[in-house]
């Protein structure tokens, strides 16, 4: 075989054991496991270093499969390809691959960030912004944009009154809970706030936040919140220190989306979590 047909030969059996597709398989399927990692371990109450280990391993062993599969596709076809040629392309890939998994590894996950959880109905009668109400959003995704540049993790829960997952938020250990003062109520926003003090009493022996935001004035929602944690006070005592509340019509129009009122609750949360 002369020099000039080694190079296409190396070509032409990449081409006949199918690497190029087992390697465009890989990453989308690679891909697919990452992303999956990124929604489940969360819920798993797994350490987001466990994501970095997920990517890590991918790229460890991506060159392992190309290097299986070209030993196995040896045996399909009889094309002489010098061996000079898979070992600088295994070298090469493995060496990229590598670097980039030990980069992964060294990365520092956001563990040390403070978690803020975002809780809010998606009834339409709860969200303050018709242009989010358009899209079914909820006031809780127009909030995830307005701290998205701080350096906290933040995760959004739909509530209502049909939710029951307080022992699952509970085990999170958020630093921060935001919650609508009427995210647990669904057409009438009026009427006692039990479910709402079911919640905070969860957190009660914790160091967790709450912010509580209406469009209600802060003095009302204030007073407010405490007549509803009252009896958990006095059992808790301490507890109130632990609550903040945000009136909108304090600050600017009933939205989220102007900036009269999503640059005070902007701050607010800075100087809850000291950031």
């Amino acid at each position: 075989m002369n020099k000039k047909s080694a190079p296409l030969a190396f070509f032409r059996a990449l081409h006949e054991r199918r690497l190029w597709g087992l390697a465009a398989a890989y990453l989308v399927v690679g891909f697919g496991v990452f992303e999956a990692s990124e929604l489940v371990f969360p819920r798993l109450q797994l350490s987001p270093a466990a994501v970095n280990i997920v990517l890590a391993v991918l790229l460890f062993a991506f060159p392992v499969a190309l290097l299986i599969a070209w030993l196995i596709g040896a045996d399909e076809e009889d094309i002489e390809v010098p061996a000079v040629f898979p070992l600088l392309a295994l070298l090469f890939v493995g060496t990229g691959s590598g670097w980039l998994g030990v980069r992964v590894l060294q990365t520092e996950t956001p563990a040390g960030e403070p978690l803020v959880i975002l809780m809010d109905s998606p009834h339409p009668a709860r969200v303050y912004d018709e242009e989010t109400r358009a899209v079914n959003g909820t006031n809780a995704d127009v909030l995830s944009d307005i701290l998205l540049d701080l350096p906290i993790r933040h995760q959004r829960e739909s509530i209502g009154p049909d939710w029951h997952r307080d022992e699952e938020i509970l085990q999170f250990d958020p630093d921060l809970i935001v919650i609508h003062y009427s995210g647990f109520r669904q057409e009438d926003g009026s009427g006692p706030r039990t479910r709402l003090k079911l919640l905070i009493s969860y957190f009660a022996d914790s160091d967790t936040r709450f912010l509580v935001y209406s469009r209600a004035s802060e003095e009302a929602l204030g007073q407010n919140m405490k007549d509803l944690l009252s009896d958990l006070e006095a059992e808790y005592p301490g507890l109130m220190s632990r609550m903040s509340v945000f009136g909108l019509s304090d600050y600017g129009p009933s939205s989220w989306l102007s900036p009269l009122t999503a640059n005070p609750i902007k701050l607010r949360v800075k100087e809850i979590l000291g950031l």
